[in-house]
């Protein structure tokens, strides 16, 4: 398990390099302090993608407070705080945890299956900041070379678990999925001094 989170935070590491070179390029981001997406109830993510969070919300003894606050059925992301840390702006309390979902919408690229043509995987708000260079945006990202495309980081994702990167669920469920699987590891996994094959 533990690998598993360390292989799923290496391509994170990766995916984040790769998109702030993108951003670089097409100059389009998330507007400051917007949480938009964040607010959607319908949102789905993979459990694999929230196995780092989980890991850390375990062994920093917050996960119990988070499932519970899953159980009460709220139906918007649970990492959302009204106020961040640094009390700045609205956003995610777990944001260096987050899922690829949150790193990957706003920030990468789609292809198209059909036509091989790339496009933003953008949201409104950003097709309306940047509406007078959109067709110029679109035609520099598909002269790029090896543009960040979405689909690539979920196959790379994929390889270290198929199951838990094909289990999509309301992004809450997933969060709770991961959070069980992780809790369950730890508290079964023998401990260095234990007697051979003893969970302590």
């Amino acid at each position: 398990m533990q690998q598993k989170v360390r292989q799923v935070e290496k391509i994170f590491k990766a995916m984040d390099r790769d998109l702030s070179r993108f951003r670089k390029v097409t100059g389009v981001g998330c507007p400051e302090g917007c949480i938009l997406c964040c607010l959607k109830p319908d949102l789905e993510a993979s459990v694999l993608e929230f196995l780092p969070l989980a890991w850390h919300l375990v062994k920093t003894h917050q996960h119990e407070a988070v499932l519970d606050k899953i159980e009460s059925g709220q139906n918007v992301c649970i990492s959302l705080n009204t106020v961040r840390s640094d009390s700045s702006a609205p956003g995610c309390g777990f944001y260096a945890h987050r899922g690829a979902i949150c790193r990957l919408f706003g920030s990468a690229a789609l292809r198209n299956s059909k036509n091989g043509q790339i496009s933003m995987y953008s949201c409104k708000v950003q097709k309306e900041n940047h509406e007078n260079e959109w067709n110029g945006i679109t035609s520099k990202i598909n002269q790029l070379e090896n543009p960040p495309i979405v689909s690539g980081y979920y196959y790379q994702l994929m390889a270290i678990d198929p199951h838990m990167a094909a289990d999509y669920n309301p992004i809450n469920q997933s969060i709770y999925k991961a959070i069980s699987k992780v809790a369950y590891y730890l508290s079964h996994r023998p401990q260095p001094n234990a007697p051979w094959n003893k969970a302590v």
